[in-house]
């Protein structure tokens, strides 16, 4: 496996299970460890291939990093910080000077592992439609 693809793997293997069990029912910011059990399965989406463990919980993404269970992240394989958040979405047309576009509900998933890092976004009214970002 490429070690350069490994980070975004996890990142999409997290959201994904978030995915198939949450949804967007959760709120405020959230911090995960993530250990890597069997990195080829976390490719074809194996629910075995990781175990994930929870953290700490906050009003946001500032509080969360700076909870003091935070420390923790270093006895994982990579940290995982989730969000829902409102994020803009794309303007069917063009606005006018003082008029906003709409917003959407995103869950983000942001995954730090070995300097690396990876996001995914998933929007509520398109669940479908998935953003990959490293």
């Amino acid at each position: 496996m490429d070690d350069d693809a490994l980070p975004l793997l996890m990142a999409r293997w997290f959201e994904t299970r978030l995915h198939d069990s949450v949804g967007f029912c959760l709120r405020g910011s959230r911090l995960y460890g993530l250990e890597v059990i069997d990195a080829d399965g976390l490719g074809r989406g194996d629910p075995a291939a990781a175990r994930v463990s929870f953290i700490a919980e906050a009003e946001d993404r500032e509080q969360v990093v700076r909870h003091p269970d935070a420390l923790r992240v270093a006895d994982f394989d990579a940290a995982v910080l989730v969000t829902v958040e409102w994020r803009p979405a794309a303007p069917a047309r063009v606005t006018r000077p003082g008029e906003f576009s709409g917003r959407r509900r995103a869950r983000v998933v942001e995954l730090l592992a070995d300097g690396a890092a990876a996001t995914v976004v998933r929007f509520e009214n398109d669940p479908e439609y998935v953003v990959l970002a490293s």
